[in-house]
C-alpha cells in the first residue's frame, strides 16, 4: 500500500531531478554545448527534413486510404489501395535512408550526454575528449540495447489499435491504457539505453536492470517520460499546422524548431541519466556479491522484469 509520504514524493521527484539536471546543465555550459552542436542539432536537423520532405506523401497516403474505402466498385478501390501501396513502400525507404544516417548520430549524443551527466553527477571532471573517449569505447553496448529497445517499442505500438478495433466498445479504455503502458515502456526502454553506456550490460539484461531501477519509483520515470512525449508531440503539431496548406516552412521558423528540438533530445538524454544515478543511490536492492561501483556511488541493481 502507498502511503501519502510516497504518494507526494512520486510528485516531489519529478521536480527534483528536472532541477538537478538543469543544475548539471548550467555548470558544464561548454561541454553540453559542444555535445548539442555537434549531436543533437544535427539530428534535430535530419529529423525535421525528413518530416517536410515526405509530408506531401504522407498526406497522400492517407487521402488514398480514405479514398479507397468510399470508391463504389471493388476494382477501382483496388487501384487505390495499389497506388497507397507504392507509395508506403517509398516512404519506408525514404524512412530507412534517413534511420541509417541518424542512427550514429543518436548513438554519438547519447553516449556522450550520459558520460557527462554522470561525471558531472559525481562531480567529476568531464571534457568533450573524453566525452568523444567514451563513444569510442562504449559505443557497441548502447547500439545493441537501442536496437532492441526500438523492436520492442515498434512492436507493442500496434497492439492498442489492434485491440481497440477486435473490441470498438472499449475503444477509448483501451487506447487509454495502451498509451499510459507505451510511455511506461519508454522510460524503461531509455533507462536500459542508460544502463548499457554506465555498465557492462546490454540488450535484454540492461533493460531488466532499468526496469528494477525503475521499482518504487514508476509514477516518477512515466511522468519524466510523458514529459519528453508530451514537448516533442506538442513540436511535431506545431510543425504540421506550419505545412497545412503548404510543402515548406520558412526559415526562421524550422530554425527555430530545430534548435528546440535538439535541445528537447539533449535534455532527455541528461534528465534520464540524473533518474538513473539518482535510482541507483536511492534503491534499497542490491545485487548479491558485486562491489560498489564508482559510476554512481552504488551497486548494481537487481532488475525486475517489465
Amino acid at each position: 500500500m502507498v502511503t501519502p509520504n510516497e504518494f507526494l514524493y512520486s510528485f516531489i521527484s519529478p521536480l527534483k531531478i528536472l532541477f538537478d539536471s538543469l543544475r548539471i546543465l548550467l555548470h558544464n555550459k561548454l561541454l553540453f554545448c559542444s555535445i548539442f552542436l555537434l549531436t543533437t542539432l544535427p539530428l534535430s536537423f535530419l529529423f525535421f527534413t525528413l518530416t517536410i520532405s515526405t509530408h506531401s506523401l504522407r498526406y497522400q497516403i492517407y487521402h488514398l486510404q480514405a479514398l479507397a474505402r468510399v470508391v463504389s466498385t471493388r476494382v477501382e478501390s483496388g487501384h487505390v489501395l495499389e497506388e497507397s501501396r507504392v507509395n508506403a513502400i517509398s516512404l519506408i525507404r525514404t524512412r530507412g535512408v534517413f534511420s541509417l544516417l541518424s542512427f550514429p548520430l543518436s548513438l554519438a549524443a547519447s553516449v556522450s550526454a550520459v558520460h557527462a551527466t554522470i561525471s558531472s553527477f559525481n562531480g567529476k571532471h568531464a571534457s568533450v575528449s573524453s566525452a568523444i573517449t567514451a563513444v569510442k569505447t562504449t559505443w557497441k553496448r548502447p547500439s545493441v540495447t537501442a536496437i532492441f529497445a526500438y523492436t520492442i517499442l515498434f512492436a507493442f505500438s500496434p497492439v492498442p489499435r489492434v485491440l481497440a478495433f477486435v473490441f470498438p466498445a472499449a475503444r477509448l479504455p483501451i487506447l487509454a491504457v495502451g498509451s499510459v503502458v507505451e510511455v511506461y515502456l519508454m522510460a524503461v526502454m531509455s533507462l536500459g539505453i542508460v544502463v548499457s553506456v554506465a555498465e557492462e550490460r546490454l540488450g535484454w539484461e540492461a533493460v531488466t536492470v532499468g526496469s528494477g531501477l525503475m521499482r518504487g519509483r514508476r509514477v516518477c520515470g512515466w511522468v519524466l517520460s510523458g514529459l519528453f512525449v508530451l514537448v516533442s508531440g506538442l513540436i511535431n503539431r506545431r510543425v504540421e499546422e506550419l505545412l497545412e496548406g503548404e510543402d515548406s516552412i520558412s526559415v526562421w521558423d524550422r530554425t527555430v524548431l530545430i534548435c528546440w528540438y535538439g535541445l528537447v533530445v539533449l535534455l532527455s538524454y541528461v534528465i534520464t541519466t540524473v533518474f538513473y544515478c539518482d535510482s541507483r543511490k536511492r534503491h534499497a536492492i542490491r545485487e548479491p556479491q558485486v562491489e560498489e561501483d564508482d559510476d554512481c556511488e552504488g551497486s548494481v541493481l537487481v532488475g525486475s522484469s517489465l
